[in-house]
């Protein structure tokens, strides 16, 4: 009986004992998981500071490079009265697109409100390019102008 009796506790013990090991498991599963979810909330916390703080340099940028071109448009209007009305006229009309152009990429820049890292990273993309056009645009007429002061 005392041999029963001895079996018995040995059994239930061993029972206990793995059933504690594999709800200790499962707990350390669990701390695991919300240790891990903390980290990933802590991670899109800090790339969404980073995107901001990308987006908020790209603005600044963008928006000195806008200034200089509304600088730029200004200053070939006022070398305009050298040229004959013809040309004027001419020069005016190339001009005023240039100018819509860079008034609608201001416009843009002001209004963009999107957060997700692709659609940022393409609208970037879309508006440099758009912007360096303005930009050649406006050299150009810098080369037109020097070669008719040159005639």
């Amino acid at each position: 009986m005392a041999v029963v009796a001895f079996m018995a506790g040995t059994i239930s013990t061993s029972y206990g004992q793995t059933r504690d090991q594999k709800s200790f498991s499962e707990r350390d599963n669990v701390q695991q998981s919300d240790r891990n979810k903390a980290d990933s909330k802590q991670d899109y916390k800090e790339v969404q500071r980073k995107s901001d703080y990308e987006f908020q340099k790209f603005k600044k940028e963008s928006q000195a490079t806008i200034r200089n071109n509304e600088k730029k448009i200004s200053d070939i209007k006022r070398k305009f009265s050298k040229f004959s009305s013809r040309e004027k006229a001419e020069y005016q009309r190339n001009l005023r697109i240039v100018e819509q152009k860079n008034a609608k990429l201001k416009r843009q820049l002001s209004n963009y409100r999107e957060k997700q890292q692709d659609k940022w990273m393409s609208f970037k993309r879309d508006f440099n390019r758009d912007l360096n056009e303005v930009g050649e645009s406006l050299r150009d007429f810098k080369v037109e102008n020097k070669r008719h002061e040159n005639r």
